[in-house]
């Protein structure tokens, strides 16, 4: 009984983000601590060594987890993990009185989390919740003392059930070159239910950047990420071919507008900006959605799951129809004052990935002006006044 009263409390006590507890800022103690690991032990240096490209995944045999023991004199406050493929549930534990105590639990399959412990401990773990099927795997940890964590520790909430406006990429870091500053004006600043989705999945490292550069923005919500693989072409076929054919990536986009419910789709334009056959896939397919994610007639799976839904308005890039220019320029309270643009231009440097190739905000955004959209299509009428893409939408509405 006294232990399971301890294991309530203890649960209670912590708080998976961070917040401030009066003890001033937490100090990274990473290198001070020691690392056990339930196998690959030589591997431990990898997950705390700066760089997310070097990881641990346990080996294919017995319970998967990973110990963390604070030095004499220090404590443990908060943890700050970066996983090194989508998790399967996993949970936090402290020692204390001879026995391991459950602190916290993930609730859904974030790249990256935070366990933040109201009260300290000498000793922590991350285990798997089902050890012998699901293996654990860190790219990279951060280890805290008391006090308030950093912000840059991500804890991130499920994506919106419902979102205001949707912005459909097709690959990490197009969200920031061709849309400019749309996601943190509409998220961070106005606080409308942004629900950011990638056509291509472009694998774990861009993962983890698109989530670094997100974080950056002030977006909190979990993104969506397609299971598509990236593919360097200009022919939408061929594109189209590479991710399993064109239905299969149509479906996915109608089911995407089916489960987030989007009053406003933001997408690539129809001609690909330079002209990449992925980019035009995911304008192509999200013009096609537009009408059959209303039609219960197609893709009965997803309508019978999700119910249907009609999109409200659907904006492309650069579309010469319906014409909008957006501000990007203004300062954004939200952001200590960094306008649109510059809350982009600073996500892009976490995709360090792709900084040797020829694209950018600055230059590249610029060349395919990424304040310049057009209405596709609309059900509540053209746009008046122009330069928002919330124009005649209910903001929150059911």
């Amino acid at each position: 009984m006294r232990r399971s009263i301890l294991c309530a409390l203890l649960f209670l006590l912590v708080l998976p983000c961070a917040l401030a507890d009066g003890g001033g800022q937490a100090r990274d103690i990473t290198k001070a601590c020691a690392l056990t690991l339930s196998s690959g032990s030589r591997y431990a240096a990898y997950i705390t060594d700066g760089r997310i490209t070097t990881r641990w995944k346990a080996a294919n045999r017995g319970e998967s987890w990973l110990e963390i023991t604070a030095p004499a004199g220090e404590a443990i406050g908060g943890v700050y993990l970066q996983f090194n493929e989508t998790p399967a549930p996993w949970r936090a534990e402290v020692f204390d009185a001879d026995a391991w105590w459950p602190v916290y639990e993930s609730g859904f399959p974030a790249l990256h989390d935070t366990v933040r412990l109201e009260t300290p401990a000498q000793r922590l773990r991350i285990i798997s919740r089902d050890a012998k099927e699901n293996l654990l795997g860190v790219a990279e940890l951060t280890v805290y003392g008391p006090g308030a964590l950093p912000d840059t520790a991500q804890h991130w909430e499920p994506t919106h059930d419902k979102a205001d406006i949707l912005f459909l990429a097709a690959h990490a870091d197009d969200e920031l070159i061709f849309f400019g500053g749309a996601i943190p004006t509409y998220d961070a600043q106005r606080g409308c239910r942004v629900v950011v989705a990638y056509l291509v999945n472009c694998g774990w490292q861009r993962h983890h950047e698109l989530l670094d550069g997100l974080w950056s923005m002030g977006v909190r919500h979990y993104p969506v990420i397609s299971p598509f693989r990236d593919k360097a072409t200009r022919d939408m076929e061929t594109a189209y071919s590479a991710m399993g054919g064109a239905k299969k990536v149509r479906v996915w986009v109608t089911a995407l507008f089916r489960q987030y419910r989007p009053e406003v789709v933001v997408t690539h334009g129809l001609g690909g900006e330079y002209g990449h056959g992925q980019h035009k896939a995911a304008a192509n397919a999200a013009v096609r959605a537009f009408t059959r994610a209303a039609d219960p007639a197609f893709d009965k799976p997803s309508a019978q799951k999700y119910g249907v839904w009609q999109v409200k308005k659907l904006y492309l890039h650069q579309y010469p129809d319906g014409p909008i220019t957006l501000d990007w320029s203004q300062p954004l309270s939200a952001l200590d004052g960094a306008t649109g643009l510059e809350a982009a231009v600073r996500a892009f440097t976490f995709h360090v990935s792709q900084h040797e190739g020829a694209m950018d905000v600055t230059h590249t955004g610029a060349q395919y002006d990424n304040t310049a959209f057009g209405l596709y299509a609309t059900v509540v009428g053209p746009d008046a006044a122009g330069g928002d893409f919330m124009e005649n939408i209910d903001v929150g509405a059911p």
